[in-house]
């Protein structure tokens, strides 16, 4: 099993998984709960609606995407295309030092306020691998404390995460109206580096950033959370 991104997944879960469903209520209780101290408003999950899932590029690609990203904010400037240790460039640990944030094999937690504002927070100072995004507009990714209990300890902003997405998009030349489905979208996967546009070049980049784009425009459509899982 890979890693895929989910909006929609209380009316998934309700038809499909009554046991997941009141599990996830339960964290979104316990979610709930940490907006209200931090002073933001509650989210509410609907429990009718599209589901709508995409599958990432395994655990992997969202580190390509992450890459480019760390090196538009912090050298201004695209990377060639990744490659199977992208995760593990040194512009990435870069980025990482400079939020303040220890890495324990994959990004972790925030342990202190970055020093300064970075361009594309919500997309690198959050879990890979569990967490939401809600359709909130806040500034800063949210970092609960462990009493919460928030799967991966991370709330990224779905408006914000968008924005990101655009920005990498416009940088990496992908038209944002592809079929993240479309053959020649999972084709340029298949040949990254390779390709007449430069979208194709940046194959998995291109993949990643797609769906991550679609799932934030149906989450902000849909008043859903997006959840990886």
């Amino acid at each position: 099993m890979g890693l895929s991104v989910e909006v929609g997944y209380l009316a998934d879960m309700l038809a499909n998984d009554e046991e997941g469903a009141d599990s996830f209520r339960e964290d979104l209780a316990r979610l709930n709960d940490f907006l209200a101290s931090a002073n933001l408003p509650p989210h509410r999950e609907p429990e009718q609606g599209e589901v709508s899932s995409f599958d990432m590029y395994g655990y992997s690609g969202i580190h390509y995407l992450r890459r480019i990203a760390t090196y538009l904010d912090l050298r201004g400037n695209l990377p060639p295309p990744g490659g199977e240790n992208a995760s593990k460039d040194e512009v990435m640990d870069e980025y990482c030092r400079l939020a303040g944030q220890k890495e324990s094999g994959f990004i972790s937690r925030l342990f202190r306020r970055p020093p300064r504002p970075r361009t594309f927070d919500h997309l690198l100072l959050h879990s890979d691998a569990e967490g939401y995004y809600l359709p909130q507009d806040f500034s800063s990714v949210l970092y609960p404390p462990d009493s919460y209990q928030i799967p991966g300890g991370m709330i990224g902003s779905s408006v914000r995460l968008l924005d990101e997405c655009k920005r990498l998009a416009a940088a990496i030349q992908v038209p944002l109206d592809l079929d993240p489905e479309a053959e020649e979208v999972w084709e340029a996967c298949d040949s990254q580096g390779q390709g007449d546009q430069q979208w194709q070049r940046y194959g998995i980049e291109s993949f990643v950033c797609l769906r991550l784009f679609n799932a934030c425009n149906r989450s902000l459509r849909q008043k859903a959370a997006i959840v990886f899982c």
